[in-house]
């Protein structure tokens, strides 16, 4: 449940902030009063793409911020934040944040730490659906029809050591490869010393040889 939203310097809104009510909430207004800023909004901090035009004129960034209740959703939120290197929610809230700048990167945040966009928009996801003509519905795509499955059939633990294994073999795998590299280094290498060495014997080099032709050469000159 979206506990707060939080917009600062998006189009024309200056500050704001929502707070819906448990429950069946309305927004209502004329056109252009700002309605779709909000879903907007919404969606920035959801993982969309963002624009810089989106700034607020004579600004040099702006901020949205959403609070989420994700009291059912807590195992899984965290054990993907845990997976990314990311703080646990405190008290089932989830805070997500994104910056959108004019002249620097644009940043995101889950819980206070940064954060890569993809994984805003993986938790997303989960939170928001938004339903219109052109708008995401995550019952659609096919990663979240089998992430609902494996969730409905208590296959997450499972689907977790099968991942993990899979990204041992492919360690593993990288590490052969890496290995047969060097061992083909190794014969090179050894090829090179055995074709110097043949050289030096064919020269049939002799003691004081050096010394012996730089002074021929000098009387020669």
């Amino acid at each position: 449940m979206l506990f707060s939203l939080h917009i600062k310097n998006l189009a024309i809104v200056d500050d704001l902030t929502i707070e819906p009510a448990p429950g069946y909430n309305a927004i209502t207004g004329e056109t252009g009063a700002g309605k779709s800023i909000i879903i907007g909004a919404l969606n920035l901090v959801l993982g969309e793409r963002a624009y810089h035009e989106l700034i607020r004129d004579g600004c040099d960034s702006c901020s949205v911020e959403a609070e989420f209740d994700v009291s059912k959703l807590s195992d899984f939120i965290n054990n993907l934040l845990q997976q990314n290197g990311i703080e646990p929610c405190q008290n089932n809230l989830l805070i997500l944040k994104r910056i959108i700048s004019k002249s620097g990167p644009n940043r995101q945040f889950i819980n206070g730490s940064a954060a890569p966009l993809n994984l805003l928009a993986e938790i997303g996801q989960w939170l928001v659906d938004i339903h219109g003509p052109h708008d995401h519905q995550s019952l659609l795509k096919p990663v979240c029809q089998i992430d609902i499955l494996d969730a409905f059939c208590k296959l997450n633990d499972l689907r977790k050591k099968y991942s993990d294994t899979l990204n041992l073999r492919n360690d593993l795998i990288t590490k052969r490869q890496s290995l047969a590299m060097d061992e083909h280094e190794c014969a090179r290498q050894i090829d090179l010393l055995k074709f110097q060495i043949n050289e030096i014997e064919s020269a049939q080099l002799k003691p004081e040889e050096e010394e012996q032709l730089e002074s021929e050469y000098n009387r020669a000159k």
